[in-house]
């Protein structure tokens, strides 16, 4: 795509926009974007978040598909479809009409506060799934729609922890979210709104990575569900966490619901309990009532 830059290479294209787009969500983070960035979770916040991420890129960053489309001073006209794949996003001509209502429904609701974890991480989660439906923006829609959600998650109580989730689980979600079936996206949120699960999912990313390097994001990482099973190899093991390969997925779990003295290569079943708080773990420890 035409970009500020002058690349014309997609890879070298590419490279620049994740350094640019990283520098400028560190200060939305921070508190140092323009305050549009952190607005009233409304269709402008969405475009101020693009805008300020990707500006350094794009001419065209904070523009959705249905607004009018500016390159090098010149009006261009909309492409009418977006396609990634084999999903088609919705339309250009009711692109601004479809985000609107999802908004507007969004501040009916209240910004989601005053909900329990559980109905919140439901709801959450199905509003990710229709922004990504919409697929407002021609590039950038995933950080943009994170950060967005990140915001929203602060201020109803309920933070999201995104740094364990891989990019092919989130690819997955979105694309079974795109299908009409939000419920892998609804138990992703359920995890990445618990402390407990998403902390023991970041163990078994970061043990991934430091394993596989960047190819951790080509890895589908979930975490035990309590009350579910689960039959395979034992990657890893520690005091911490267990990584096991299930039925082509990745599974982290804590090494409580592992047989006594079972170790990495072993095939192991497991009905998962609830993964302890980190207060509870570490009286575990300190206690020795658990040998792993």
């Amino acid at each position: 795509m035409k970009n500020r830059l002058g690349i014309l290479d997609a890879g070298t294209l590419s490279q620049a926009e994740r350094d640019y787009s990283a520098l400028r969500a560190t200060e939305i983070k921070d508190g140092s974007a323009p305050a549009a960035t952190r607005g009233h979770f409304d269709a402008d916040h969405l475009r101020a978040i693009h805008q300020h991420t990707f500006g350094d890129v794009y001419e065209w960053a904070g523009t959705t598909r249905g607004d009018p489309l500016i390159l090098e001073g010149q009006r261009e006209t909309q492409p009418p479809q977006l396609i990634k794949a084999t999903t088609a996003f919705e339309g250009a001509s009711t692109v601004n009409a479809k985000l609107d209502g999802v908004l507007a429904s969004l501040a009916e609701q209240d910004r989601l506060r005053g909900l329990s974890r559980e109905a919140f991480s439901r709801q959450a989660a199905d509003v990710l799934s229709d922004l990504n439906q919409i697929h407002p923006f021609r590039e950038g829609n995933g950080r943009t729609q994170r950060e967005f959600m990140t915001q929203l998650a602060d201020q109803a109580g309920h933070p999201l922890q995104f740094e364990g989730v891989t990019q092919q689980r989130m690819t997955v979600v979105s694309f079974d979210a795109a299908q009409g079936d939000k419920e892998s996206m609804r138990r992703l949120f359920d995890e990445i709104t618990d402390p407990a699960r998403s902390r023991v999912l970041q163990r078994g990313f970061d043990t991934l990575h430091q394993r596989y390097g960047d190819q951790v994001q080509q890895v589908y990482l979930t975490s035990t569900t309590a009350g579910e099973t689960y039959a395979g190899q034992l990657q890893h093991k520690d005091r911490q966490h267990f990584i096991m390969d299930s039925t082509g997925d990745k599974v982290v779990g804590h090494p409580q619901d592992l047989p006594k003295g079972s170790s990495a290569g072993d095939v192991v079943k497991i009905t998962a309990t609830p993964i302890p708080s980190l207060a509870q773990e570490k009286q575990m420890q300190r206690g020795r009532h658990l040998e792993y």
